[in-house]
């Protein structure tokens, strides 16, 4: 049951590979996008002591311009929306050079006085109070000052009613509503927390997704919504030019940044292309400079004389189980959840559809590297003959499952990896029916509760504890936005690791909830994964970082 597989996924990608159409890429870093018009813009320790690694901006003399254009080509770039409130944390690759971040983070993961538009921060010691000092040098790009009120008037969007940002429940969990912020100078913001939020500095930074990234208010109230997010205008080391939506997304450097300096290249563009072969091509013709690139193509690339990054240990796979508290859900039967979980050979997995480049993983969404998990936690074996037997014994009365496949800037492998996870399934008897579509729309999909027995996939990123503080909300309390599960013992555990303190409770908080989590197979745990890139020869150097939805595009800039 097993040999045939081996050979069968090889020879699939053979032939998917061999047919693959290579089509002409219209932008390059040689040419400018030429069709269509662009669409013109305007001219570690506890929470309360985190020590920052400084991080200085690098000097330059006043006579040094940004010179050249960058191009990066990945299969997809959020929502392509950039306004605060309107984009998803996958938007950040491109939104750190648009916006600063109220509370700034290094590469290191850390959050770091030297990098937001806080230079200092103050918890009190029962972590309902933060005060938050501004610096009195940032501009926005349409020459606006940078101040607490406009950092108001940000989370006021971030957390309002249609704000689409991944982690806004966790900012409402702990900011009721406006009134809880005040501006008590235009350099000082005080925030009155619902509860105990330990961590309310790294939920407003630029370390998860982007909801602690800030817009000016009075030109956003003078301008409206719909067409801010048409011409944003933010105060980050580059400006708005234009897009193209599905296609490319271009910036322009300012001449001087007061956190990075004199950025290295006059002209950003973010290309969008899906195809992994078009992206190859494009960067073996010159036409771009970096591409995301699959595990199974990079050494091949590498032998091509192309440059390969990687972040290691950067994510762990898995796949959602979803609306699982529902009665007539199949995924209510902890039998079935555990069956899926032992029919997938993760060594296999790695082997064959991420050429190596994984490891089978203990309990999504903790990387196995990430801090907070369970010790005695193990990655679960490949049981076919035990997953069989306890879907006979469940209520799976042969539903049909229905998992949504789609490429991924860090999983281009995506497809294929779905359909190896839904020939592994067939074979224990489980209707499967792959449903291809787009990232945006399974978001969608799941925001509105609407995948009765239904699945996805995706790669969470490893991040700071405090970062997972901040995830477990959003992703499995009742009261989370994208909340798989309905489980008022997960609820408990989560609550507690919130109003945790020090580092020991909240590492202690954290393994209890892994375990539980881990005990129940509150989800299809596949392997932990390097994500990769490859550039031309442009590119000397990368530190892709350790922040979260984001690979270090910045220090690509840096001089």
């Amino acid at each position: 049951m097993v040999k045939h597989r081996i050979f069968r996924i090889p020879f699939l990608i053979a032939v998917l590979a061999a047919t693959t159409l290579v089509v002409a890429v219209a932008c390059g870093s040689s040419a400018e996008p030429t069709a269509a018009p662009l669409t013109q813009a305007p001219s570690s320790g506890s929470p309360a002591t985190s020590v920052p690694v400084p991080t200085a901006a690098p000097t330059v003399a006043a006579a040094v311009k940004p010179t050249g254009k960058l191009v990066i080509a990945l299969t997809d770039l959020g929502n392509e929306t950039p306004s605060v409130w309107q984009e998803f944390a996958f938007g950040k690759a491109y939104m750190r050079f648009l916006f600063d971040a109220l509370t700034g983070t290094n590469d290191a993961g850390e959050v770091d006085k030297t990098q937001g538009a806080a230079k200092e921060w103050i918890m009190s010691p029962d972590a309902r109070t933060w005060t938050f000092i501004f610096r009195e040098n940032i501009k926005f790009h349409n020459g606006d000052q940078l101040t607490a009120e406009d950092s108001k008037f940000s989370i006021g969007l971030v957390t309002s009613e249609d704000s689409i940002t991944s982690y806004k429940t966790r900012i409402i969990a702990s900011i009721a509503d406006q009134d809880s912020i005040t501006v008590v100078s235009p350099f000082e913001l005080v925030i009155e927390t619902s509860k105990p939020a330990g961590f309310l500095n790294w939920d407003l930074s630029d370390i998860q997704g982007v909801e602690g990234m800030i817009q000016p208010k009075n030109h956003t109230e003078r301008v409206g919504n719909a067409e801010f997010a048409k011409n944003p205008v933010g105060s980050g080391p580059y400006k708005w030019v234009g897009q193209r939506k599905g296609d490319f997304m271009e910036l322009e450097a300012v001449d001087d940044h007061w956190r990075d300096g004199v950025p290295r290249f006059k002209t950003l563009i973010f290309r969008i292309i899906p195809e992994e072969s078009t992206r190859i091509a494009a960067l073996k013709a010159g036409e771009v400079d970096v591409i995301s690139v699959s595990r199974e193509r990079a050494p091949q690339l590498k032998a091509d004389g192309l440059s390969i990054f990687s972040k290691e240990g950067a994510s762990v796979l898995g796949l959602y189980f979803h609306e699982q508290w529902r009665d007539d859900s199949v995924w209510k039967d902890i039998n079935v959840r555990k069956a899926f979980n032992l029919a997938i050979n993760r060594e296999e997995l790695c082997e064959f559809i991420f050429a190596g480049e994984c490891s089978p993983a203990k309990v999504y969404p903790w990387p196995d590297v990430a801090p907070g998990i369970d010790p005695s936690l193990t990655p679960l074996p490949f049981d076919p003959v035990e997953a069989k037997r306890l879907l006979d014994a469940s209520n799976y009365a042969g539903e049909e499952v229905a998992i949504r496949s789609y490429p991924r800037a860090d999983v281009p492998e995506g497809p294929r990896f779905i359909e190896a996870v839904g020939a592994y399934l067939t074979d224990i008897g489980v209707n499967v029916k792959i449903i291809p579509t787009e990232y945006a729309s399974y978001r969608q999909e799941r925001l509105a509760h609407t995948l009765d027995n239904g699945s996805g996939y995706l790669a969470a990123p490893n991040r700071p504890l405090a970062g997972f503080v901040g995830l477990m909300r959003v992703l499995n309390h009742t009261d989370g936005a994208f909340t798989s599960t309905n489980d008022p013992e997960i609820d408990r555990l989560i609550e507690a690791l919130e109003a945790g303190i020090a580092p020991a409770d909240v590492e202690k908080a954290s393994q209890n909830l892994t375990k539980y989590m881990y005990d129940q197979y509150t989800h299809l745990t596949c392997c932990n994964m390097n994500i990769s890139y490859a550039t031309n020869d442009r590119i000397t150097a990368w530190d892709l970082g350790k922040r979260v939805w984001d690979d270090g595009f910045t220090f690509l800039i840096k001089r």
